[in-house]
């Protein structure tokens, strides 16, 4: 599963902290709706075992990539099919109606890309994790910038890209606001709410304050330290100490290793309880990226003629 296909309401928390870590710039993406409600109520949820020892993940980025609610939805690799498909149907249909110059510049994909950046993308949530080599370079001044406006490309007509953009909606629908797609939010939302209030993450963070009051830098919990205020255009030594502090203390707390093998175990209850609806969902995301896969074959051949 994508981070684009990450809930919103999980996104605020970290994205206050990060930036922009993977967006898709193009006109017309649909916005949110609301999620239903998944079988197995947070109410009735048993704490789930994990390990005498979890393992630490090795960034925020590789803990959420690595939950089992990840497996439902996209990858990165269908995000970036999807998009070229998407962007090849717009290009090869604004060519076919005289835009010859049109080669999709408003349309952009960002996404971190090396392991460095993928360690800088998420790395403070309420896992408390942030790397060594991040914290000692960056500080809590972390995150992929976000691009500059690309509505405002010229060069073309705005209204054939009107249509040439809901012609590609036409042949490849978007699997947004689907069943599937909504359950797995309500699913990442309400798991995310179970860790939060699991008696073991809450004792892993409590471990991780008292270890960054004894070094100077008292907290009460990772969010909050990286929320700042760190205003300054470069980090500063302090927000380098403090961001260095948060990564020892987040090490030796075991936080961000408690954090994600609990909330791995409530979202394999929740997959448990929620089984076909999530199944069908994987269902569609084949059947969409196998689409994409013939029609950006057949996109890339030639220019669609105008409609008469």
């Amino acid at each position: 599963m994508a981070f684009s296909m990450v809930p919103l309401s999980v996104w605020r928390r970290v994205i206050r902290f990060v930036g922009v870590a993977v967006s898709l710039i193009v006109s017309g993406l649909p916005a949110t709706a609301c999620s239903p409600s998944p079988a197995g109520s947070a109410a009735d949820a048993t704490p789930p075992a994990i390990s005498a020892s979890p393992t630490t993940p090795a960034s925020g980025y590789d803990g959420l990539t690595r939950l089992p609610l990840s497996a439902y939805g996209t990858s990165d690799q269908d995000d970036d099919l999807l998009f070229r498909t998407r962007k090849s149907l717009v290009v090869r249909c604004m060519k076919g109606r005289g835009n010859q110059t049109y080669s999709g510049q408003n349309m952009t994909r960002v996404a971190a890309k090396s392991i460095g950046e993928n360690e800088a993308v998420r790395p403070a949530g309420a896992w408390g994790y942030i790397g060594r080599a991040t914290a000692k370079s960056k500080g809590f001044h972390i995150g992929v910038a976000p691009p500059g406006e690309t509505g405002a490309a010229t060069g073309y007509s705005q209204k054939d890209f009107g249509v040439c953009s809901a012609e590609a909606d036409k042949q490849l629908p978007s699997l947004a606001n689907t069943d599937g797609w909504k359950l797995t939010r309500a699913l990442f939302d309400q798991s995310f709410q179970q860790a939060d209030d699991d008696q073991r993450v809450a004792a892993a963070r409590k471990r991780w304050s008292t270890c960054m009051t004894a070094a100077g830098h008292p907290s009460r919990d990772p969010e909050e330290l990286a929320a700042g205020p760190w205003s300054t255009a470069q980090p500063t030594a302090n927000e380098i100490a403090a961001a260095t502090a948060a990564e020892s203390c987040t090490d030796s707390s075991r936080l961000a290793a408690v954090y994600f093998a609990v909330l791995a175990g409530y979202q394999r209850q929740l997959i448990s309880a929620n089984s076909a609806t999530l199944s069908a969902y994987q269902k569609q995301v084949t059947e969409n990226t196998k689409q994409a896969a013939l029609l950006l074959a057949e996109s890339s051949r030639s220019p669609k003629l105008p409609s008469t």
